[in-house]
């Protein structure tokens, strides 16, 4: 068997037979005649659960199975599970046929996408009626041959399993049907956003499945991404709603209980973005109505989000330990960001606190002149309750004309004038709010905050938000629930939704 540290490597994680069994579930047709691609097929898991399914069904059925794995140390146990499945189907009346393909999917299919390589098959596309899956999660470098193979999708550093979920939609008939297990981070952000523009311009959205535990779902797997399975449909027309389960982790019900949305609620076309959004409840879907109903964006109030431009390992020669006010601009990192608040100094594991003002260039170049910021972290520990946590930089406090922002922050300022200390507190109330945090969660599946994501989502005018601020400012403190509070009023926020968010401030 596969050692871990080499699962590791391969981005390998083995689908629990419950998750397995779901996803199968999740299948709505099973014709007499059925062609079924198994890419990264591991040990079989996922096909045998489509031979579960059709097991159940009376009338005979003959099923083709095209499996791709190319661990060797899996090939035996594949094999055994595949010849199990096939005694089994043919005692039921069903006919089994499968091919184990020893080869790299991508590599072996790269015809498929107009590419041909020594390692191409005579697999053709819009042959199968199922592609369900279990691909491995790996990043890949935007010049490496998985890239150039499908280039038309790729941007960035991608992750393989976008190309694996790609090339299955592309190997589907029309009306066939894509069932995946993956990280939820194609949702959003730039390094996916070739590939949802050209997925949801062909696959519709039926179906997802969201865990709510990040490591429950492939136990002992350590994996940290939040997952989730998608059912998806190659047809022309969208679907008008997708449905929405939950679970905590592996052990998912027969079929648990699933509440149905618009697909405009889900996926966001309004934008070049096509992000996915997942809301959870009933609240969740009030919270998108609301702050979706917002007219402006970043862009539209004259906002604007940067990423710190402080590249810690690759300007270590400007790096301070210690405070120097004349030839020292302050440097804020993640641990120096909290709510409301900038800490400054803060000594830590005798992390530099400072950066050299001198006139070298790419000194300079990397400060910023000290004005009025609210200043994100750009990532939260797993265990965090609050996926965003600001705070306001004011330069009435400040003693450097210059400071350092370490690239784990995002800072917002006016791309025209200076913000206000009103508009600061509010933007900052803002984004510490439970309604900010809850609607980004629906946005974003990862511990990480992205300039990207920051720049779509929608905001009340700045009258509101300095009315908001002018409000907090008057605080004696900042506590959760009495910012909440002057959030919503402003907002006009009142009755189950108010004492919801409320519940989820304390």
């Amino acid at each position: 068997m596969t050692s871990p540290d080499d699962r590791k490597r391969r981005g390998q994680f083995f689908t629990p037979a419950g998750v397995a069994n779901f996803m199968a579930g999740l299948c709505s047709t099973f014709p007499r005649r059925l062609a079924v691609v198994d890419p990264g097929a591991g040990s079989g898991t996922l096909s045998a659960a489509v031979c579960e399914r059709i097991l159940r069904l009376r009338s005979p059925r003959h099923v083709d199975f095209q499996l791709f794995e190319n661990d060797a140390a899996l090939a035996s146990l594949l094999e055994e599970n595949m010849q199990h499945c096939r005694s089994a189907l043919k005692q039921a009346g069903h006919t089994v046929v499968y091919t184990i393909h020893p080869e790299d999917f991508i590599f072996s299919n790269s015809h498929v996408f107009g590419q041909h390589t020594l390692f191409a098959t005579s697999t053709q596309t819009n042959e199968f009626d199922l592609a369900i899956m279990n691909p491995p999660y790996f990043k890949i470098a935007g010049n490496s041959a998985y890239a150039r193979i499908m280039d038309r999708i790729v941007h960035g550093q991608p992750n393989i399993y976008a190309l694996f979920m790609a090339l299955g939609a592309q190997m589907l008939k029309a009306g066939g049907e894509l069932i995946a297990i993956t990280p939820r981070s194609f949702c959003n952000g730039l390094y996916f956003r070739g590939f949802r523009r050209w997925f949801f311009k062909r696959m519709s959205l039926r179906h997802i499945h969201l865990f709510e535990s990040r490591t429950d779902t492939f136990p002992g797997g350590k994996v940290l991404q939040e997952n989730v399975i998608t059912m998806t449909q190659k047809v022309q027309t969208p679907s008008t709603n997708v449905a929405i389960t939950t679970s905590y982790g592996c052990d998912i019900a027969n079929m648990p209980s699933s509440r149905t949305m618009p697909t405009r609620r889900i996926l966001d076309n309004t934008t070049p973005e096509m992000m996915v959004r997942i809301p959870q409840d009933a609240e969740d879907g009030r919270i998108l109505d609301l702050v979706e109903a917002w007219p402006n964006r970043f862009a539209d109030l004259g906002l604007r989000v940067s990423t710190g431009p402080v590249v810690m390992f690759r300007t270590k020669r400007f790096l301070l330990g210690s405070v120097d006010a004349q030839h020292g601009a302050p440097l804020l990192s993640v641990h120096n960001v909290r709510p409301f608040e900038a800490a400054w100094p803060i000594n830590k594991k005798n992390k530099p606190t400072a950066f050299r003002i001198c006139p070298e260039s790419l000194s300079r170049r990397l400060l910023l002149p000290t004005r009025n910021y609210v200043l994100l972290r750009r990532f939260s520990a797993k265990e965090e309750r609050r996926r965003l946590t600001a705070c306001c930089f004011l330069k009435t406090r400040e003693v450097s004309q210059y400071v350092a922002l370490e690239n784990h922050l995002n800072y917002v300022y006016h791309a025209d004038r200076e913000l206000t200390d009103e508009e600061v507190y509010g933007l900052t109330a803002l984004f510490n709010s439970a309604l900010m945090d809850r609607y980004f969660r629906m946005i974003s599946g990862n511990t990480q905050v992205n300039a990207t994501e920051l720049r779509t989502m929608n905001l009340p005018d700045l009258r509101t938000i300095s009315q908001i601020g002018k409000r907090v400012r008057q605080l004696s403190d900042f506590t959760s629930a009495k910012v909440e509070h002057i959030v919503l009023a402003e907002l006009g926020v009142a009755g189950a939704l108010e004492r919801h968010l409320t519940e989820l401030a304390l």
